[in-house]
């Protein structure tokens, strides 16, 4: 008996003396200590505390607590993204070599962009999953050292720091967080914006010396003796920049069409293919370098009918521009250069069109009241009006603006954020002025808590990537559709992965035309060529189903 207890009491000493990290493995929120790097603002190095973000199958992402450092997305050269970055080559060079020792570094593991140490990417800061429920959790300090190399704290003491996005709205621009969490953009040259790595490791790799996983006392981790290093895989090299921009055409939605390129388009010397089901709302084209799929659908949520359009443009191709119903005639508001909608599509072989922004109507106002405001309008690069919105302009629409580009780019801005000067040298081939922005860089904008918040016929468009944009409508004022609220419809935008969205002319002005055809239901008699009369619409696509008779 007495030899019994001697042996429980040693299993019990063995058992209180495992460390706590062999009961309890890291979990998304707890925290770990691995490696070093100067933490102090003379420099002295600090272990460096990582949060968990996943543990899937032993395998931890983790993302520094704290700022430690400060640089510019691109120091030199023209930016091309952060994985071809100056900041992701000092990231997977200088700063793995201070902040781990040389087996140390070779524990780490190549992320899906092929680096070792990268930046949270605004998907992860968004994943529920990781942690980040709402803004504020993206909340971070900065370390003394980093605070001393340049990064910017705000009046909370918070530091914005970088995300390994590229902004979709400005050239040579990089996402960021920003104050309260909030996520933004700045120039790749910024230098006050802060560094805040993420890197992934296999636990087995791994002993754990002390620690329970808390802020307070993170697990401590040393490799373990037993690790054999791979091959580590060399940090990506800066590559040219591509002719184009890049285009994630995402799911390609090619069921019911037949026999398309890899790409998603017919191949050459095939006549364009049209599909029209009214009846069950699906309509079909698809030629060399354009493919539309367009949904009729029912939203229960908003009680209402939703037009839905996927479009896809081939590289090289062109995208959605303005066409007018009399060209020579854009600043004259009278009804002889009017039309309506689905007209002026079949007049201009249209394939797709939607409303714009209607400005003619303001120029009608500003007839009657000097200096009413119309807002930058641009057409086929030419400025036709330069009359942005005051900074104290409350009335709806806000006359923000949504700037479309040959190379298939569409960006927005706030009314007031960008001159018709600077639009041009940027590049923007037509300038629209109504809004709100409803997104921007996969951002909700915040909206007017009085204006635009009452359901009605609703027009959006938004671009998913450069090649792959989303026209929609939402019909109200009709029997079972009662419309929606501009944040209603940036919510939906959103649902549909819209990096960039714009609120068009909605009301009587919505119009979805696809084959000559308006689509959209405005009131209930039945009546689809109902659309008020309008001076253009924006438009992709040329089509010879109206000259070969293939529509009626």
């Amino acid at each position: 008996m007495r030899r019994l207890l001697k042996y429980l009491l040693m299993v019990l000493i063995l058992l209180m003396a495992v460390p706590a990290f062999a009961q309890t493995a890291p979990e998304t929120g707890g925290f770990v200590s691995f490696g070093s790097y100067p933490q102090a603002e003379d420099g002295d190095k600090a272990p460096v505390l990582w949060r968990v973000l996943s543990n899937e199958n032993g395998r931890l992402y983790l993302l520094s607590e704290y700022v430690l450092d400060a640089k510019p997305a691109q120091e030199t050269g023209k930016y091309q993204g952060f994985e071809n970055s100056t900041l992701a080559q000092w990231l997977n060079s200088d700063f793995i070599s201070a902040a781990f020792t040389e087996k140390e570094a070779q524990t780490l593991l190549p992320q899906e962009n092929g680096l070792r140490v990268s930046l949270p990417s605004a998907k992860d800061l968004r994943n529920e999953d990781y942690g980040f429920l709402r803004d504020g959790d993206r909340v971070t300090t900065g370390t003394p050292y980093a605070l001393s190399k340049g990064a910017e704290a705000y009046r909370s003491g918070e530091v914005s720091f970088w995300i390994s996005d590229a902004s979709q709205s400005s050239k040579d621009s990089q996402r960021r967080v920003m104050e309260k969490g909030s996520m933004g953009y700045s120039r790749a040259t910024v230098r006050t914006i802060g560094i805040r790595p993420a890197i992934m490791i296999d636990l087995a790799s791994f002993d754990v010396i002390s620690g329970e996983g808390s802020r307070k006392a993170p697990f401590a981790l040393a490799v373990s003796g037993s690790f054999a290093a791979a091959t580590p895989t060399p940090a990506p090299s800066p590559t040219a920049a591509p002719d184009t921009i890049k285009r994630a055409f995402g799911a390609l939605q090619t069921e019911g069409f037949p026999s398309l390129t890899p790409e998603g388009f017919l191949p050459d010397g095939e006549s364009e293919y049209i599909f029209i089901d009214a009846e069950n709302g699906d309509w079909r084209y698809a030629s060399q370098d354009l493919r539309i799929v367009i949904e009729k659908i029912r939203s229960d949520e908003l009680k209402s009918n939703i037009l839905l359009a996927n479009i896809y443009v081939a590289p090289g191709a062109e995208g959605f521009h303005m066409v007018p119903h009399t060209p020579g005639q854009l600043s004259v508001n009278r009804e002889l250069y009017k039309g309506k909608p689905a007209d002026i599509a079949r007049d201009n072989n249209l394939v797709f069109s939607m409303d714009g922004d209607y400005y003619i109507y303001r120029v009608a106002r500003n007839a009657r009241r000097p200096g009413y405001s119309i807002g930058i309008e641009i057409r086929a690069g030419e400025v036709v009006f330069d009359m942005p919105a005051s900074d104290s302009r409350s009335a709806y629409p806000p006359l923000d603006l949504l700037a479309l580009y040959k190379n298939g780019d569409m960006k927005v801005f706030l009314a007031t954020e960008i001159t018709s000067a600077e639009l041009l040298a940027d590049g923007a081939h037509d300038v629209l002025s109504f809004g709100p922005v409803l997104i921007r860089d996969g951002e909700l904008n915040t909206f007017h808590e009085r204006l635009g918040n009452t359901p009605q016929p609703r027009a959006a468009i938004g671009m998913i990537s450069p090649g792959h944009y989303v026209a929609v409508i939402i019909e109200g004022r009709i029997t079972g559709s009662k419309g929606a609220s501009v944040t209603q419809t940036a919510e939906y935008m959103k649902t549909l992965d819209c990096q960039v969205a714009f609120n068009l002319d909605g009301g009587w002005t919505s119009s979805m035309v696809f084959m000559g055809k308006q689509l959209n239901q405005l009131d209930n008699s039945g009546v689809h060529n109902n659309a008020r009369t309008q001076n253009e619409v924006m438009g992709i696509g040329y089509t010879n189903a109206f000259k070969e008779g293939k529509v009626p």
